[in-house]
């Protein structure tokens, strides 16, 4: 079996964050092809989410008139049913997503022979560590909170009151009784991985999109740091320094085009239900009062927040990088000294860079303005919940 070979000038975080994610979950990272190592661990996972996800439905829907209730637990059936199509969606599709990953790696290894097309590497994958690093700590807050705010509140229940309840990670009428010890335990266990598989697999999805994100933004940086050499363009016939930006450039828009069709289905559905699932999380901070809840909701909101971003940053990082390539080919090129039909060629590829690399979504692209649009349709529709409680 064909295996992955890391870049070796670069540091020890380079797809670190990605390559632990893909190791919890059961994926070897180091395989082309994504082999699936653990298959029984990640239908655990699966398991665990999908057992949670229907109990909390039909509790949210048992009493119509506690907003509240309702909307904490469709939030999180929400959150739920995506993280299990991103995985499924990962599955399937865990050959062309191996095969991309790869192929960057190999493409990383070409420039880092080169100190300047190495800085430019070095630089997409430290901003990637950023953007990773946010979002798998938030992710990670949120499993720490549920496993931690049960316990606080019951322990602030029986040192205030002389009695312990028992309350569970998430809300739901489970078929066992939670209030007895022999059952408690196990329903607070299987709670905790229920939160934790969503967040193991939500940051392996998310996170590799930063990835594969930043590392083909850098082969448009490739090119235009190509565009920009002067040295080169005098040095060597000026039809194969054409030649060769053009295999670039294409090479680039090839890289991107796999990437959207890869998440094209995730994005789709996440950002359809981003909207009432930000909303949902929010009218719990609406209403005065404390519950074991309150930590959990606050680290999922956030979290919720940070993955929006990611994504819509990714997209417009994108777009943007690529559209600049049309600028760098027009400061490159000596125009007064070219050759009509030369120039005619360079004036193409300016006209193709003017069509940007995108993360389309099927109805809708990717970008800052997206989030823009998600972040007044979930003010929206909080006054409108707000209007039913009253």
């Amino acid at each position: 079996m064909a295996q992955i070979q890391l870049p070796a000038d670069m540091d020890d975080s380079y797809f670190s964050i990605q390559r632990r994610a893909l190791e919890i979950v059961g994926f070897d990272p180091s395989t082309q092809r994504l082999h699936m190592r653990r298959p029984l661990w990640a239908g655990l996972l699966i398991l665990s989410l999908v057992s949670h996800n229907w109990p909390m439905v039909v509790y949210g829907l048992q009493d119509l008139s506690d907003l509240t209730r309702l909307t904490d637990n469709l939030a999180v059936f929400m959150q739920g049913s995506l993280c299990t199509l991103k995985f499924l969606a990962f599955i399937v599709k865990r050959r062309r997503i191996g095969a991309l990953v790869h192929r960057l790696h190999g493409l990383n290894r070409e420039a880092c022979a080169s100190p300047l097309q190495r800085e430019k590497i070095l630089r997409e994958n430290r901003l990637d560590m950023y953007v990773s690093r946010a979002f798998r700590n938030a992710a990670y807050a949120v499993s720490v909170a549920s496993m931690i705010a049960p316990m606080l509140n019951g322990l602030i229940a029986y040192l205030t009151e002389g009695v312990f309840r028992p309350t569970t990670p998430m809300e739901f009428n489970f078929w066992l009784d939670e209030r007895q010890a022999r059952f408690y335990w196990p329903i607070y266990a299987w709670g905790v991985l229920g939160v934790a598989a969503a967040v193991w697999l939500a940051i392996v999805a998310d996170t590799l999109f930063s990835w594969l994100v930043h590392n083909v933004v850098a082969q448009f940086q490739l090119l235009k740091l190509l565009l920009a050499d002067k040295e080169r363009q005098q040095a060597v016939d000026s039809d194969s320094h054409l030649v060769e930006c053009i295999r670039r450039h294409r090479l680039a828009l090839e890289l991107a085009r796999e990437l959207s069709a890869i998440f094209a289905e995730i994005v789709f559905v996440q950002y359809m239900l981003s909207y009432l699932q930000l909303c949902m999380l929010a009218f719990r901070f609406t209403r005065s009062g404390w519950s074991s809840q309150v930590p959990f909701r606050a680290a999922f909101l956030v979290t919720v927040f940070i993955q929006l971003s990611s994504y819509c940053y990714g997209g417009e990082y994108l777009k943007q990088q690529s559209s600049d390539v049309a600028l760098a080919v027009y400061s490159g090129c000596d125009w007064s000294q070219m050759p009509p039909a030369r120039r005619r060629l360079w004036q193409m590829m300016i006209m193709r860079a003017q069509r940007p690399a995108k993360v389309f979504g099927y109805m809708f692209d990717v970008d800052l303005p997206l989030l823009l649009w998600v972040t007044r349709t979930t003010g929206s529709f909080l006054a409108l919940l707000r209007t039913f409680e009253r």
